[in-house]
């Protein structure tokens, strides 16, 4: 019984310290890569549903919004800035022509929390 005991420990410690370093190996970065749905909620012209694309590039997140009927970037971000959990885009409003910045937060593996310029709250889940 005490050597089923000690194998259980054992056993219980090795996946511990696996589940711990497979956590290590995912890095801010690589949780934003890829296809976001967002909905940003109180525009001036009202709710909006957005698509918003993030990949690695030389080591650099970049990315922009995606028409969701061709899949392609159709404004892109200007710069992108990551720490820790958030991030922070840059990009030009078209209707506009000025800097506007977004900025997304980690709330759980699939879901972030942000807002535009500060103003606008943001709510989104990572496409499947």
């Amino acid at each position: 019984m005490k050597k089923l005991s000690v194998l259980f420990l054992l056993s219980f410690f090795s996946l511990l310290i696996f589940a711990t370093s497979v956590q290590a190996q995912t890095t801010p970065e690589d949780y934003f890569v890829g296809t976001w749905n967002v909905k940003a909620f109180g525009l001036p012209d009202g709710d909006k549903d957005l698509v918003i694309q993030f990949e690695k590039k030389d080591g650099k997140l970049t990315g922009g919004f995606v028409d969701p009927a061709t899949k392609k970037v159709i404004n892109p971000f200007t710069s992108v800035e990551l720490a820790s959990n958030k991030l922070k885009a840059n990009f030009i409003a078209p209707e506009q022509q000025m800097d506007v910045y977004l900025t997304l937060e980690k709330k759980d593996d699939t879901n972030v929390t942000g807002s535009i310029m500060d103003m606008f709250n943001m709510e989104g889940s990572k496409a499947k």
